[in-house]
This record gives structure tokens, C-alpha cells and sequence, in this order.
């Protein structure tokens, strides 16, 4: 046995309740908590953990960590704002099995403002397929080479210079991504350790081209036991069957009912500020979602879409009403971005139990006087937008996400995000941000029992800091000091 102590202990399961010590079995379950420091036996190990503020283990409701690993293997363009820098950092990354990877590019940060072109991208690699994704994923740039490679459902011409979006960027990712197990595996270890230095003990993963194959979901299952943290998986497909034959709990992750607003192809009940004759794109009927969600929900299993625009995801919504009024059961089904929201919206989610996995550094990037929010919604909209404390007063749950590798795994990051919200009247509190990354996200995955919070008979998944979070915080000064998953250190 162990008894962690030397810190302060925030539950969560209240604001002001706090432990000086926690006795974990060999077994990683917490089996007793103390509001004193106890005396015990001397055989029982003592971790110290030297004065700091611990919280239970952070949780990710929302990434793509074969993508996000990956791509960390590769190159992020995040920080690139020229060509010459872009093509000097291609020109220095690793063929992984024989492919070029780069993410996370803004080409409207870049001093060209467009996209380098799959003639300039030539120059570089004329003999490697290369893919650049845009950093919300819904674009990508591929070079000659694997426009010519890839076995599209139909004919395609490089006059678009190389560029795509929708169903063509999704098959150019799936063929990219199509690669050996051992890398596959590689792929997912480096997601494993970027959650760890972030403090994540758990974290939800999509898994599945977005259609009817979920790609390496078996191999990812059967070696859960290879990584440190907890992954949650959904096979991110849309045959209900095959998931049931997964043994899956759940299904999608990112099965799209629309775009992205930096794509302009998120669905909107008004059309875009910058192109007034754009409404953006529903990409299924009602009748295919309302099919989808009634034969999954017969299935018992917990149905994920994303929904960016107030339009898509006021068709979800309905139908997930629809659905719960027809069979009422406890699925928690799940808006995954829930970016744009009117009243209406947010009435209907409270009535059929619908939650949320939401991404307060969307807020933190593309809100505020100059951001991408006000550039194609405009400035009344942008108040509509991530709506954290008025879907909490309605008592919708709201998992923490990062959609990593569109934004960092750091659930720091988002909880700062969370409390500093552009609009004043949709900050959270210090303890409501940081539940959004446990005890929230804990109720997403129906794991309330098991993690999310510190007590008796749960997990011992804890994150130290440095500093206190539910004080007022500087981000930059904050450290994470130990991660615990199940009673052992992983850092």
C-alpha cells in the first residue's frame, strides 16, 4: 500500500473539500482518505509530495491521438508565418513509412496568406507523397506525387493546386495514414507521453476513417495494456453493427455533420458574415442521422458528432430529442464542439440529457475584436459562441477537450481558457473550469464511479501542480509536478 500526502488534496466533489492524505492498495484504488495526517504502519510506503495542490488525473473528452502522435513524429507549423520558414522545416522532416507529414498550418497567419501550391511543394519532394493539413483539419495540400498515388472514388485534376477539402481531404488522410502496426503503435505511445508532461491520466480517442472502417480499433484494443494512460476509444464509423461486433461502448468521435467556420462549410442558420451567400453545408439528411442515432441508441451505445454550426447542430439535437422521447435511456449522447448555440438549442439539450465535448481554446485562439469568429460569424454571433456557463446553468454536462492535434493536449491550457472567456458572461469559475477535466469528463464517458474525482473505491488518478488552480493563477508560472495513474508515478 501507499499513502500519497504532503499536499493539499482537492476532491472535487465540492469547492471547499480538501484531504491531507490519500492510502491507495496495490490495486490503484483509493481505500481511505484523511482529513489529518494518520499515523500507520512503517511497512506502508510514504510518497511525499512535497507541499503541492493535487487534483484528480486530467481527462481529454476530445482528440485524435493517432493523428496527434503521429503528426508529433512529423512537423507542426503551428508557429510558421512564411514560406521560407514552412519549406525549410519540410525539407528537414523524416519519412515516416516512406510519407511526408506536416499539421496545424494557418496559411492566413502566413506572409502569403494562401497555401503553398503542389508545384512548390514538388520542389522539395518529388518522390515522397507529402500532405500539409490546416490546422482544423478539414483542408489539406498534398504535392504531385500522392495526388497521383492516392486510389480516389473518382477522378480528380491538380488545377485545385493541390488543395482539398471535405471528402477528398478525408481520403487523403486515410491513405496517409494507412501504415504499419509498428508504427501505429509508435504513433499512440507518443500521444501516451505528450498527455503524461500534460498532466492527462485518461484520454478519449476516435478511431476509424469517418465511414464504415475503423482502421486499427482491434490492434488499439487488444494492447491497451502497452500504455501508461487510459485511452477511451469510438470507432469512428457509422455501421452501428460493426461496433456492437467491436465490443464498442460508444460510436464517432468525429463522424461529421458539418465543417469547420475557418473552412467556411460549418452549417449555420444564418449565413456567413464574409460570404453572404454561404450557409455552409449539412453533410446528411435528417432522416440519415435520425436512422443512425435510432438503431445506435437501440444498441445502448453512446452516439458522438461533431457539430460546429448552430444549423448542424440543431439537427443533432433534434434528433437526439427525438430518439430520448421515443426510448428514454441514460447515453449521455454527445454534441462534440457545440462551437455556435441559441437559447432554443440549449433548451432542447437540457431535455434529453444530451452533453457536450467542447474546446475552450477554440475561444482563446478565434474569439475576441480581430479573430476568425469575427471575421465569418460577425460580432453578434461570436457572444454565441462556446457557451460554457450558460449551458452549465442549464445543467448540461461538458466534458474538456482539445481536439488534439487541432489545439495542444493540455488541459491547463483549456482551464485558463475556460476562466479568461472573450465574452465575461461565459467565463467558469476556477472550479467549475477545472471540472471540466475531471469529475465533468468522467460523467461523459459514464466512468463517474471509477475516476473523476478523489474518494474512497476510485482509481488513484491524481496531477500535481505547483501552484494552486482554484486560486487566481498566473498560466506561465504554473508546473506540473507528479502523474499518477492507478497509485503509480508515471512522471
Amino acid at each position: 500500500m501507499k499513502l500519497f500526502h504532503n499536499a493539499t488534496f482537492f476532491t472535487m466533489k465540492a469547492e471547499d473539500d480538501t484531504l491531507k492524505a490519500i492510502l491507495v492498495d496495490d490495486d490503484g484504488i483509493i481505500i481511505d482518505v484523511y482529513r489529518e495526517m494518520p499515523i500507520l504502519p512503517a511497512e506502508i510506503e510514504h510518497i511525499d509530495l512535497q507541499e503541492s495542490f493535487v487534483y484528480p488525473g486530467f481527462i481529454d473528452t476530445h482528440t485524435h491521438s493517432f493523428e496527434g502522435g503521429l503528426y508529433s513524429l512529423a512537423a507542426n507549423l503551428n508557429e510558421v508565418r512564411s514560406f521560407r520558414e514552412l519549406f525549410e522545416i519540410l525539407s528537414q522532416i523524416k519519412p515516416i513509412d516512406g510519407k511526408i507529414f506536416a499539421f496545424s498550418l494557418d496559411e492566413m497567419q502566413l506572409a502569403e496568406r494562401r497555401f503553398p501550391t503542389n508545384e512548390e511543394l514538388d520542389e522539395i519532394y518529388p518522390h515522397n507523397p507529402v500532405m500539409i493539413r490546416r490546422i482544423d483539419g478539414h483542408s489539406a495540400v498534398l504535392n504531385t506525387y500522392a495526388l497521383k498515388s492516392i486510389p480516389w472514388s473518382e477522378k480528380i485534376s491538380t488545377v485545385s493546386n493541390g488543395l482539398l477539402r471535405g471528402r477528398l481531404n478525408d481520403e487523403a488522410a486515410n491513405w496517409f495514414h494507412q501504415i504499419s502496426e509498428d508504427w501505429i503503435l509508435r504513433a499512440y505511445q507518443e500521444a501516451s507521453q505528450i498527455a503524461i508532461q500534460n498532466g492527462h491520466t485518461t484520454i478519449h480517442t476516435m478511431i476509424g476513417d469517418g465511414r464504415n472502417d475503423p482502421e486499427h480499433y482491434t490492434l488499439i484494443a487488444k494492447n491497451l495494456h502497452l500504455f501508461p494512460i487510459g485511452f477511451i476509444l469510438y470507432p469512428q464509423i457509422f455501421d452501428v453493427h460493426k461496433a456492437v461486433e467491436l465490443g464498442a461502448r460508444r460510436i464517432g468521435g468525429c463522424l461529421l455533420a458539418d465543417g469547420s467556420f475557418g473552412s467556411h462549410t460549418a452549417a449555420l442558420l444564418q449565413p456567413y458574415a464574409d460570404e453572404p451567400e454561404n450557409y455552409g453545408l449539412l453533410y446528411h439528411s435528417d432522416k440519415f442521422w435520425l436512422d443512425f442515432v435510432t438503431e445506435a441508441h437501440n444498441e445502448d451505445l453512446q452516439v458522438a458528432v461533431h457539430c460546429i454550426g448552430d444549423r448542424a447542430i440543431s439537427q443533432l439535437v433534434n434528433t437526439y430529442f427525438t430518439v430520448q422521447k421515443n426510448i428514454n435511456k441514460d447515453l449521455r449522447h454527445i454534441i462534440i464542439h457545440n462551437e455556435l448555440t441559441n437559447e432554443d438549442i440549449i433548451l432542447k439539450m437540457a431535455a434529453a440529457s444530451i452533453t457536450a465535448a467542447m474546446q475552450p481554446m477554440f475561444d482563446q485562439l478565434w474569439a475576441g475584436e480581430d479573430g476568425m469568429y469575427q471575421r465569418v460569424l460577425g460580432g453578434k454571433r461570436v457572444q454565441m459562441t462556446n457557451r460554457f456557463k450558460t449551458l452549465g446553468k442549464h445543467n448540461i454536462k461538458i466534458g474538456g477537450g482539445s481536439d488534439w492535434y487541432v489545439t495542444e493536449l493540455n488541459a491547463l491550457k483549456g482551464i485558463d481558457a475556460a476562466i479568461n472567456h472573450h465574452n465575461p458572461n461565459e467565463r467558469l469559475s476556477n472550479f467549475e473550469a477545472i471540472s471540466l477535466y475531471t469529475k465533468d469528463a468522467a460523467y461523459l464517458s459514464h466512468d463517474e464511479n471509477v475516476i473523476g474525482t478523489l474518494e474512497k473505491g476510485k482509481f488513484a488518478d491524481m496531477v500535481s501542480t505547483n501552484i494552486d488552480l482554484l486560486c487566481p493563477f498566473d498560466y506561465k508560472n504554473i508546473e506540473i509536478t507528479k502523474v499518477i495513474k492507478r497509485g503509480n508515478i508515471l512522471a
